[in-house]
C-alpha cells in the first residue's frame, strides 16, 4: 500500500490542473494503485455536497487522470459551476482507517487580483490536513470584478485582515461586496520605505535588495507582534467562516502571517517554506511591474504637482516582487535565535494559549 502522505504526494505529482472548460486531476500511475482508493468530489462552489460525486479514472501511458468539465459537475451536482467554483476532491484509502487525502485548485483565477490562493491541503506533523476553502491569501483587492466579488460570497468570506498602511489603503481601496468590511491591521516594516525608494535608484543591485528583504522579515518578527496577534484574534473569532489575509503584493507581510498561522496549526516548516515560494509561481511579475509602475507614476505625479518624474527601475521592482528562501528564513532564524523557536514565539509573543491552539486546529484542520 502506498500511503498518500506529503512526500508521496510530491513524488507522484498529484495535482489539479485548470483547463479551458474545467479541471483535470493528474498523477503518475506507476507509484499508486488507484484501485485502493475511491475518488469523490465533496465540495463545490462553497457548498458541501450531501452526496459526494464519485469520479472515474482514465489512464494513458505513465499517468492517470480525471477530467472534470464545468458542465459535467453542474449536471451531476445541480450547482452552478464556473472557474470560481473551487471544487475539493477526496481520495479515500480503503486499506487505512479514516485516511482521506483532499486536494483542490490552489490558486483562484481572480480577474485582476494576483496571487489569490488557498492555504488548504497542507499536512501537519500529526498527519492532519489544513481545510480547503477556509484560509486564503492575496495581494491588494482594489481591482476586483463583479465576478470576483461574487466568488468571495460563494466562498463564505466573512473576515479580511488587511496589513496595508493607511496610505496604501487610500491609494488603492479594496473593491469588495458591500457587507465585507476589512479589518485594518497596519504593518509597516521600518526598512520597507528604504526598500521601495530603490525603485528610483538605477544603480541598486540584487544583493542590496536581498539585504533589505531579509531585514524586513526580521523586523516583522521583532516589531509587529500586536498586529499579528490581532490577526489571530480575527481568525479565532470568525473560525466558522472563511478568511483572507493580505497586503499590497501579498508576499512579505502576508507571507510572514502565513508562516505564523500554518505553524500554529502544526505544519512543518519546510512545507510552509514551499508554500511561501509559490508566490514566484502564481505572481505574474511582468503584469505586477506594469501595475506598480502606473500606481507609482500617479502618486509621484501628484506629489510633484505634474512635474516630470524619474521613471522607476523596473528591473529592481521585478526583483522586489519576487520571494526567496533567504527572506522568510531570516524570520525563522530570528525566532530561533531570539525567541527560542517559532513554537515559543507563538506562545510568548503572540500570546496564544492552549485553548487558542485547540480552536484553530478544530476549525482549520480536517478531523
Amino acid at each position: 500500500m502506498v500511503d498518500l502522505n506529503q512526500s508521496v504526494l510530491n513524488e507522484i505529482g498529484l495535482s489539479v490542473i485548470p483547463t479551458v472548460d474545467g479541471w483535470k486531476i493528474q498523477w503518475q500511475c506507476k507509484l499508486v494503485d488507484i484501485n485502493q482508493y475511491s475518488i469523490w468530489c465533496e465540495q463545490l462552489a462553497g457548498k458541501k455536497l450531501i452526496e459526494p460525486l464519485k469520479l472515474s479514472v482514465s489512464s494513458a501511458l505513465d499517468t492517470q487522470s480525471i477530467d472534470l468539465s464545468f458542465s459535467m459537475l453542474q449536471a451531476a451536482s445541480g450547482i452552478y459551476v464556473d472557474v470560481y467554483a473551487h471544487p475539493v476532491f477526496a481520495f479515500v484509502d480503503h486499506n487505512a482507517v479514516d485516511q482521506v487525502l483532499r486536494i483542490a485548485p490552489r490558486p483562484l483565477p481572480m480577474s485582476v487580483t494576483s496571487n489569490f490562493r488557498d492555504y488548504g491541503g497542507q499536512l501537519t506533523k500529526q498527519g492532519k490536513q489544513v481545510v480547503w476553502g477556509k484560509l486564503f491569501r492575496t495581494g491588494h483587492m482594489a481591482e476586483m470584478s463583479e465576478a470576483d466579488k461574487q466568488a468571495l460570497l460563494q466562498l463564505n468570506i466573512q473576515t479580511i485582515c488587511d496589513f496595508r498602511s493607511d496610505e496604501e489603503v487610500n491609494r488603492q481601496p479594496s473593491q469588495l461586496p458591500s457587507h465585507l468590511i476589512p479589518t485594518a491591521i497596519a504593518v509597516a516594516p521600518g526598512s520597507a520605505a528604504n526598500l521601495f525608494s530603490a525603485i528610483n535608484d538605477e544603480h541598486i543591485d540584487e544583493k542590496t535588495i536581498d539585504v533589505f528583504m531579509q531585514e524586513i522579515n526580521r523586523d516583522l518578527v521583532n516589531s509587529h507582534q500586536s498586529s499579528y496577534r490581532q490577526m489571530f484574534n480575527m481568525l479565532i473569532q470568525q473560525a466558522e467562516s472563511s478568511s483572507i489575509i493580505h497586503c499590497s503584493a501579498g508576499k512579505d507581510r502576508t507571507g510572514f502571517a502565513g508562516l505564523l498561522v500554518l505553524a500554529a496549526l502544526g505544519v512543518e516548516l519546510e512545507a510552509i517554506m514551499s508554500d511561501y515560494l509559490r508566490t514566484n509561481e502564481y505572481l505574474d511579475i511582468t503584469k505586477e511591474v506594469d501595475r506598480w509602475a502606473v500606481s507609482h507614476d500617479r502618486a509621484a505625479s501628484a506629489l510633484h504637482n505634474g512635474e516630470p518624474i524619474k521613471p522607476i527601475n523596473r528591473k529592481a521592482l521585478a526583483l522586489i516582487l519576487k520571494v526567496k528562501r533567504s527572506y522568510l528564513q531570516a524570520a525563522i532564524d530570528t525566532m530561533d535565535s531570539q525567541y527560542g523557536g517559532i513554537d515559543n514565539y507563538l506562545r510568548t509573543q503572540m500570546a496564544l494559549t492552549d485553548n487558542d491552539f485547540a480552536i484553530l486546529k478544530q476549525h482549520y484542520l480536517y478531523s
